[in-house]
């Protein structure tokens, strides 16, 4: 058996008191003990420990060097143990700890981050930890402990796993104006469209078909996916490249458009939306912190599905292809 196993943890507090204050006395005073108590306490210690922690001399206790090497380790493991204890059971009144965040790469344009940074100086105690990868990768984090929640618009099929929506990205299709010579050879705007090669989400390879199934209420036989990434920013640069079409969120589209005059919007008849969706184990026990943290993001990401400087966008009429 440990010694740990043998030693009740009120020894070290009362050893701590007695070291602080030379007394016995004074130290069955802070306790709110007797004086025997207090001896008795000390007594049991001694002997779980098979040392002797103070030498009674001249009715004075004077430490050992045992009691000296104990004290300077107790004194602050002890003390670190008590904040914990209070920070754990929220008896400080104040939120703390730590958060673990997932997110996939192709949600950065939602502004997770900045998400965390308002409620972290809301709540100066809490700390995050932020992790970003797939829907597979996010899936493992998660058997490992390594996320509370986590942020993605595609997920593998686990049945421990809980989601739900808590926003939708309104997505454009965009493309090079070299691209727009395919648009001369027919009246048939669905076939023009078909022929087109395309840049595509590895999280969200639905999203191509959604577009064509809200604009045309068909579905093309093939697409020619020439690139498949990751994020928006490589599907931006993809297209500057002239490697096909691709959608991204309107909320990215202005400031792309005007950067790169060579773009179209290609806009039909609607934009095609992008779930976003929260994650959690549906039996892992939630902190306090992640708890209100993961409620006060989702609220925040469902009042509008752009950012407020980013409104104005809408009013723009897209161009034709």
């Amino acid at each position: 058996m440990s010694l740990l196993a043998r030693l009740n943890l009120n020894y070290l507090r009362i050893f701590l008191v007695v070291y602080r204050t030379r007394s016995m006395t004074l130290a069955a005073k802070q306790l709110h003990l007797t004086q025997s108590g207090v001896s008795q306490q000390i007594k049991s210690l001694e002997d779980a420990l098979g040392i002797i922690l103070f030498d009674r001399i001249n009715r004075k206790i004077i430490p050992t060097d045992e009691a000296e090497q104990l004290y300077s380790e107790c004194s602050r493991r002890l003390d670190d143990l008590e904040n914990t204890l209070r920070q754990i059971s929220n008896q400080d009144n104040e939120l703390q700890g730590r958060v673990k965040v997932g997110i996939s790469p192709s949600l950065r344009e939602r502004r997770i981050t900045e998400l965390l940074a308002e409620f972290g100086r809301q709540h100066p105690k809490v700390k995050f930890d932020m992790r970003v990868g797939l829907a597979n990768e996010l899936s493992l984090w998660f058997e490992k402990g390594r996320l509370d929640f986590a942020f993605a618009d595609a997920f593998v099929n686990e049945p421990n796993i809980e989601f739900d929506e808590v926003a939708s990205d309104p997505y454009d299709l965009i493309c090079h104006e070299d691209f727009l010579q395919h648009f001369k050879d027919s009246d048939e705007l669905f076939e023009n469209y078909c022929r087109l090669p395309f840049v595509n989400y590895v999280e969200a390879p639905e999203l191509l078909n959604a577009w064509f199934k809200k604009n045309f209420n068909r579905l093309p036989k093939e697409l020619d996916v020439r690139c498949t990434v990751m994020d928006h920013h490589a599907v931006a640069d993809f297209v500057r490249e002239g490697m096909g079409a691709g959608l991204l969120p309107e909320a990215s589209l202005k400031s792309l458009l005007n950067r790169e005059p060579k773009l179209r919007r290609l806009h039909v008849k609607a934009t095609v939306s992008n779930r976003i969706r929260v994650a959690y184990l549906r039996k892992r026990t939630m902190g306090l912190a992640a708890k209100i943290c993961l409620q006060w993001i989702s609220e925040q990401m469902g009042k509008t599905a752009l950012p407020a400087a980013d409104k104005a966008d809408k009013a723009d009429k897209p161009d034709k292809g």
